[in-house]
């Protein structure tokens, strides 16, 4: 794990337990996503990764910026992606 586990983070067999809900570790503001988290049921699938990604990104952007409204805008919808992505 490297200087991580001298982090001080709950550690099960070189893994990080998560809640599934946010993604955070043991310490408030660390989140785990990918095989280096744990958590029950867990699949070592690179879509799982992907999802939780997602979904930490949410909980991250809240406990950054609490009460502050996270814009999703989508390549398929958004002129100002399109634009920035040069396909309009």
């Amino acid at each position: 794990l490297g200087p991580i586990a001298d982090w001080g983070l709950n550690l099960n067999e070189n893994l990080i337990p998560v809640d599934t809900e946010k993604f955070e570790t043991s310490e408030a503001g660390i989140f785990a996503v990918g095989d280096i988290n744990w958590y029950p049921g867990k699949l070592k699938l690179i879509l799982s990764g992907f999802h939780e990604a997602a979904l930490m990104a949410q909980k991250a952007h809240q406990y950054v910026y609490p009460g502050k409204k996270v814009l999703f805008q989508y390549t398929t919808s958004s002129s100002n992606l399109q634009k920035k992505l040069g396909v309009r």
